[in-house]
């Protein structure tokens, strides 16, 4: 830039925003760690946004005390991500922190960024809102200020950089989803046990009743056999010794007991022979005679 003479050389607002975006990146200040950083206010739907400063394509913005910001209730029925941005509004002519309502969905994703001829946004941190939801807890909220594409840190002019705030609320944020967790699995294996327990049970139960009702029916049926039996063997016991069943058992019981039970043809002779006692001999002898 070159002093005027006579008015010859005008300056606008622009022209030192530009010269500022040459050696001053957009982001936060990194001093101190908490600047702009986005935290719970209590049990509300407001958040606070902290003291700090930023600067975004070359305009500066300064927040010098807790700010309170609102955010509307939670849906009924569908979840949502409301996003915190610093707005470098060129229609207005002015820089803000604003908060970008998102989409009611059942998996809701964060508003995008604007980023044209009338504004320019930077992400501070994301909101979870959940249907139903009325307070803003401290896990809802998922800080992208070290997130390059969506804000990072100023840089040009800095010395270092303080990453104790940011480091402490993702290790925050990190204890309370690993407690969250946690507590779900619990819950959902507690869950399976018992459903798994209860399946078997339920198997034992149908098995044991299913083996009951197949023995009865077995005895049933063994009963039944054994009824018929005995019913048949009480209408023939009397008749064997007159019938042709009873008759072939007398003759082989004579057949058996018979001393010389056996019988053979030799011609038209017909002979017996078998093993009887010799009183005389006092021995088994051998018995051949025709008939």
């Amino acid at each position: 830039m070159f002093n005027s003479i006579n008015g010859d050389r005008r300056y606008k607002a622009e022209d030192f925003a530009q010269y500022f975006a040459t050696f001053i990146a957009n982001g936060i200040f990194v001093k101190p760690s908490d600047c702009l950083q986005i935290r719970a206010n209590g049990d509300s739907m407001s958040v606070i946004i902290r003291p700090g400063k930023a600067w975004v394509n070359g305009y500066y913005l300064i927040n010098d005390e807790d700010y309170n910001l609102a955010l509307t209730a939670g849906d009924a029925t569908l979840n949502r991500i409301d996003r915190i941005v610093i707005r470098l509004d060129f229609i207005l002519r002015k820089m803000s922190v604003e908060v970008k309502k998102g989409a009611l969905s059942a998996s809701p994703i964060a508003p995008t960024l604007k980023r044209d001829a009338d504004a320019y946004e930077l992400a501070l941190a994301d909101v979870y809102i959940a249907k139903g939801a009325l307070t803003i807890s401290q896990a809802a909220i998922t800080d992208t200020r070290l997130n390059n594409s969506l804000c990072g840190l100023m840089h040009g002019v800095v010395d270092q950089v303080d990453t104790t705030t940011i480091f402490n609320q993702y290790q925050s944020w990190f204890e309370d989803y690993s407690v969250t967790k946690a507590a779900e699995f619990l819950q959902w294996q507690t869950k399976v046990t018992t459903d798994l327990e209860a399946w078997i049970d339920a198997q034992e139960k149908d098995f044991e009743a299913w083996r009951l009702a197949e023995e009865a029916l077995y005895y049933t049926w063994l009963q039944g056999r054994k009824d018929n039996f005995d019913a048949w063997f009480e209408t023939v016991k009397d008749i064997l010794n007159t019938t042709a069943d009873g008759n072939l058992l007398n003759r082989q019981i004579a057949h058996e007991d018979a001393s010389m039970p056996h019988k053979f043809l030799l011609g038209s002779d017909v002979y017996k022979y078998g093993m009887t006692y010799n009183p005389t001999l006092k021995c088994m002898s051998f018995i051949f005679e025709e008939v």
